[in-house]
């Protein structure tokens, strides 16, 4: 349920995270009220990467590392089995309300180190009937998710280090991190692509890549690219391109 964006470093491989999904509390007595928007969270980066979520609410005061920012109700269950059948809740309510949360600047949004998390009902909550999607805001710092700061919207670029985007070493597996920690690659370009319409997988790799090779002259960098058509209609129109800040 995540839009597909791309990313590669030349000369260097990247392994995909797995998700883990925790397992399903049981069904008597559970509560298949809608989350609120607004409510703040305190997973960690593992608990995040799962379908549901299983911690509780905590108080937004308290230091949190994500907040709710949309939620969907639907009328009638979807197939939560297809990330596909999701994909138009997504656009049309989760994804607008997390790019106005950021500021609405979805060029600067590339650029930092904020990401979004879906999750659906437990599976004790949609036998229940629970027919949700709730959508949050929160802020990777490599290994882990940082707590988020007071104000989520983002200035203009370049970004602070407490929230751009970089990527870790090798020994973290190049994740992703805000840049006030240890890092090896830090966005430092952002390149528009020239297509009116989605170009196709191939094309827009070959773009990234062909444009950040201009543009940085370091043993190593990462490229990212626009990796779906469905990012692309989400407004992601950049590719973004880091350079290496260790040796």
């Amino acid at each position: 349920m995540k839009l597909r964006l791309g990313a590669a470093v030349i000369l260097a491989a990247l392994t995909p995270l797995t998700a883990v999904t925790a397992p399903s509390p049981a069904s008597a007595g559970v509560d298949i009220t809608p989350p609120e928007v607004g409510s703040c969270h305190a997973y960690t980066k593992a608990e995040g990467a799962g379908k549901s979520d299983f911690t509780p609410v905590v108080e937004c005061t308290e230091p949190h590392t994500a907040i709710t920012v949309a939620v969907v109700e639907f009328e009638v269950a979807p197939d939560w089995d297809d990330p596909d059948a999701l994909d138009q809740a997504l656009s049309d309510e989760c994804y607008p309300a997390w790019y106005d949360a950021l500021g609405g600047n979805i060029k600067t949004i590339q650029r930092s180190a904020y990401i979004t998390y879906i999750f659906i009902p437990t599976r004790a909550q949609r036998d229940a009937g629970a027919a949700w999607l709730r959508c949050d805001v929160a802020l990777q710092g490599g290994t882990k998710l940082m707590n988020l700061p007071d104000r989520l919207a983002l200035g203009g670029l370049p970004l602070p280090d407490r929230v751009a985007k970089c990527r870790a070493n090798e020994r973290a597996d190049y994740a992703y991190t805000v840049c006030s920690r240890p890092h090896a690659f830090r966005a430092t370009h952002s390149v528009k692509y020239p297509h009116s319409s989605y170009p196709g997988l191939r094309a827009s790799k070959r773009f990234a890549l062909r444009e950040c090779r201009e543009r940085i002259r370091t043993p190593y960098m990462f490229y990212e690219w626009v990796g779906s058509r469905a990012a692309w209609r989400a407004g992601y129109r950049h590719a973004v391109c880091l350079k290496q800040t260790t040796r």
